[in-house]
């Protein structure tokens, strides 16, 4: 069986969880031997099978259900979903307006997004209402098998990439965390809080495949203002969902036929990410990438990428992570 057939299978219930995001570059935990990596509609084709037979797609590691405690502090600038229902705003307490304060299970990830039951309590290995399954794993307890590592010089620029596969809107952040005497299982939010990396430049990117000529750069949206940790870094999700309220979900076509959410940086850069009439088929069939700046005062040795979505549509973090290991920069 195809893995898209088997994941949609397994997990597609409708438009909350069919699949959503992951990085895929530098290569993550679950990309198995470095197999995938910038691979165009790649975001979802690793996946994991859990100690009691379920699989876990690389798209499918997440909290869910969470939102900010405090009151809103994204500036208007950076949003991505708009309220056009109206003077209710479904959006103000998802994680993306107040960048990086909304509360996660697990800095790389959780399978299924619903560790305690859903809801919580709920003994019941099941599906969940709202997104995912409950009482998956938390990725930095499992077993990944042949994880690659990243080299990356201190002080130098470096590159890192996530697909989409539903787009929710909000933006991001890639943090380091370098690995304690205990391992990755040691390994907290705390630690990658300490050290948020800042962009290199003024450019973010989409690539259609490994080949870097398949590459279009425009102007990037970042922000540290309103973020969590104070002065951390983050980046505006540049791809806009259409101007529906599902954002294009439901449509018969992938372009969106009524306008988008902001406007697009590109043509063709825009919409979904899958459609219900094809669910966990990703139709964002390019990688979204930034240049990132490696401290200089980095200790060598080894560390954890974690790259951390705050959504805006949902009330959802995708969280996901690489292996790095920091060495000199010798002149």
């Amino acid at each position: 069986m195809h893995l898209k057939a088997l994941i949609l299978g397994l997990f597609c219930l409708g438009v909350e969880v069919s699949g959503h995001g992951s990085m895929v570059w530098p290569y993550t935990w679950l990309d198995y031997g470095g197999q995938i990596g910038l691979v165009p509609g790649g975001q979802c084709d690793s996946y994991a099978q859990l100690e009691d037979g379920r699989y876990a797609a690389s798209c499918m590691w997440f909290t869910n259900n969470t939102i900010i405690q405090g009151e809103q502090t994204l500036d208007e600038s950076m949003k991505t979903f708009f309220n056009t229902w109206g003077t209710y705003d479904p959006f103000k307490k998802n994680p993306w307006r107040a960048p990086g304060s909304a509360h996660i299970h697990s800095p790389c990830g959780v399978a299924g997004g619903n560790p305690y039951g859903c809801p919580e309590g709920d003994p019941n290995i099941k599906d969940c209402p709202g997104g995912g399954f409950s009482y998956g794993p938390f990725a930095e307890q499992f077993d990944f098998q042949d994880v690659q590592v990243t080299e990356w010089k201190k002080g130098s620029i470096v590159e890192a990439a996530w697909g989409i596969i539903a787009n929710h809107g909000g933006g991001y952040s890639y943090r380091l965390c370098k690995v304690p005497p205990q391992g990755v299982a040691g390994i907290t939010e705390e630690c990658f809080q300490s050290t948020p990396l800042r962009f290199a430049g003024d450019k973010q990117w989409v690539q259609y495949g490994e080949s870097e000529l398949d590459r279009i750069e425009f102007q990037a949206n970042y922000t540290d203002v309103g973020t969590t940790p104070q002065g951390s870094q983050w980046a505006k999700n540049p791809i806009p969902a259409c101007s529906s309220m599902d954002g294009g979900y439901y449509q018969s076509t992938k372009e969106c036929r009524d306008g988008t959410q902001f406007p697009a940086p590109a043509p063709g850069l825009e919409g979904y990410g899958e459609l219900s009439s094809a669910p966990g088929v990703p139709t964002f069939l390019f990688s979204v990438g930034d240049y990132l700046q490696v401290p200089e005062n980095l200790e060598t040795g080894d560390y954890v990428l974690s790259f951390r979505w705050d959504c805006e549509q949902t009330s959802q973090v995708w969280t996901t992570c690489s292996s790095i290991r920091i060495t000199e920069n010798e002149p």
